[in-house]
């Protein structure tokens, strides 16, 4: 079988001490894929290859570090390159620590933890609210819960047209949880679920996931 999606699971520099990527790109790589159509692959030197003939790129990582470094530039390069090629791209969870300071990275996810400001209530069973936008991924799908962090605040890059698919609510204020673009030939999701391997115990979260990548490889 062809290998179909690529899921850049963070180590070292990309990772950080407060989320379980490993057992989170396990948790995706099982749930989005049929065995031998999906890769991890966990460092940039790795991408540019794993990427050939791929559909779709997973980036479950992150970052504790404030500053880019090279590794941030060639990641964003390959990024460029693959989406220019109309690759399709789903951003989960911490992904928006990922790359400090990368101004492609946050253009194309649309938003970006703002340390100082970007929090999350204490993790927990949560409700996770459909927006009532209509798009493929969300329609006929209502609310559900997940045993998850809950991002709020994120920064919105200016420029940036996100619409939320799903939200939640927090501080009297309903903050967007997971959005879909189109640019270009490409499709990009950012979903902010996916804490750890509990959050894909649940059969909404689980029938959304299918959903957006059933979006993002053009099958729906």
């Amino acid at each position: 079988m062809p290998l179909d999606t690529v899921i850049f699971s963070g180590e070292g520099a990309h990772a950080d001490p407060w989320h379980p990527l490993a057992e989170t790109s396990a948790a995706l790589a099982t749930l989005i894929g049929d065995p031998g159509s999906v890769a991890i692959v966990t460092s940039v030197d790795q991408l540019d290859a794993a990427l050939d003939g791929a559909r779709l790129l997973v980036v479950n990582a992150s970052a504790d570090r404030p500053a880019p470094i090279p590794d941030d530039e060639t990641f964003a390069r390959i990024l460029d390159g693959f989406l220019a090629r109309g690759g399709s791209l789903l951003a989960t969870h911490s992904a928006t620590l990922a790359f400090p300071q990368q101004a492609s990275w946050r253009s194309a996810i649309g938003a970006a933890w703002q340390h100082g400001r970007t929090f999350h209530p204490p993790i927990g069973p949560s409700l996770v609210r459909h927006s009532g936008v209509d798009h493929p991924i969300s329609t006929g799908l209502g609310d559900f819960e997940v045993f998850d962090e809950r991002y709020t605040d994120l920064e919105l890059i200016d420029g940036v047209d996100v619409e939320p698919l799903y939200v939640h609510d927090e501080g009297g204020d309903t903050h967007p949880l997971v959005w879909a673009r189109t640019v270009g030939s490409s499709r990009i999701v950012y979903s902010a679920l996916g804490h750890d391997a509990r959050s894909y115990e649940s059969p909404g979260h689980v029938e959304l996931l299918r959903r957006i990548v059933d979006w993002l490889r053009h099958d729906s």
